[in-house]
């Protein structure tokens, strides 16, 4: 893992040599239509990349070595950087942007894998939050209690995570050639669900042994929701 976790370190300062402006477009096409044209201008393509390419490896390392395929993913994103950084060092720059145009795209089916998994988990946790709580309500309402409010309220701010996630997963899940940026929000978004499903679950009557029980099972999870790899217990022992 060591050399997933300097990578950052180093690659900032080949970041530094391509000065480009943070507001850049990740998209000027639409991945319906498939792979764009090759670019008229690779210096612009290497910078625009480099940059872009360099911000997404940071915004996925944690879901990837939680969920999408650990270190070895992590590294092989990287080389193919790393790659195309020395290419356009040896002042190769159409080379350098097609192997930058490389790694956009095989970032992007990292993280179309990632979302997928992102999606399932945070839909079934979703389920099982609303199941939890309509039961609570149910057996609250015939002892004469209100439902809890702070469950209603999460419930719904997991409910919308739900849907502004899926709405970033519909439009990119089947892309051939785009940032995987609109897809690490769809995670994002998911880790919010999830986030919030969880405050439900806290929320609930339950018997504490059960609830941490329950809450067990997810320790991954919470972890990751804080943009954190998670360790185990028995790794670190």
């Amino acid at each position: 893992m060591q050399k997933g976790f300097s990578f950052i370190a180093a690659a900032l300062a080949i970041v530094l040599y391509f000065p480009v402006s943070t507001t850049a477009q990740s998209l000027d096409y639409d991945p319906a239509y498939g792979p764009p044209k090759r670019k008229s201008n690779p210096q612009l393509t290497v910078k625009r990349l480099s940059y872009e390419n360099f911000r997404n490896l940071k915004l996925m390392q944690a879901a990837v070595l939680n969920y999408g395929g650990g270190e070895a993913a992590i590294d092989r994103l990287v080389d193919q950087y790393s790659e195309a950084s020395a290419l356009y060092f040896q002042n190769r720059v159409p080379e350098a942007a097609d192997k930058f145009v490389e790694n956009e795209k095989a970032m992007l089916k990292v993280s179309q894998e990632l979302a997928k998994k992102y999606k399932e988990d945070s839909e079934k946790l979703l389920s099982d939050a609303m199941k939890m709580s309509i039961r609570d309500t149910l057996e609250k309402g015939l002892e004469g209690k209100k439902p809890d409010q702070y469950a209603e309220k999460y419930l719904d701010s997991a409910k919308f995570s739900v849907q502004k996630a899926n709405d970033y997963f519909d439009r990119y899940i089947n892309a051939t050639s785009a940032s995987a940026r609109p897809l690490l929000t769809a995670i994002y978004y998911y880790r919010r669900a999830k986030e919030n499903a969880f405050v439900v679950f806290d929320n609930i009557d339950m018997d504490p042994k059960e609830k941490k029980q329950l809450m067990d099972q997810y320790k991954r999870d919470i972890e990751d929701n804080k943009n954190r790899v998670y360790v185990s217990r028995e790794k670190q022992n």
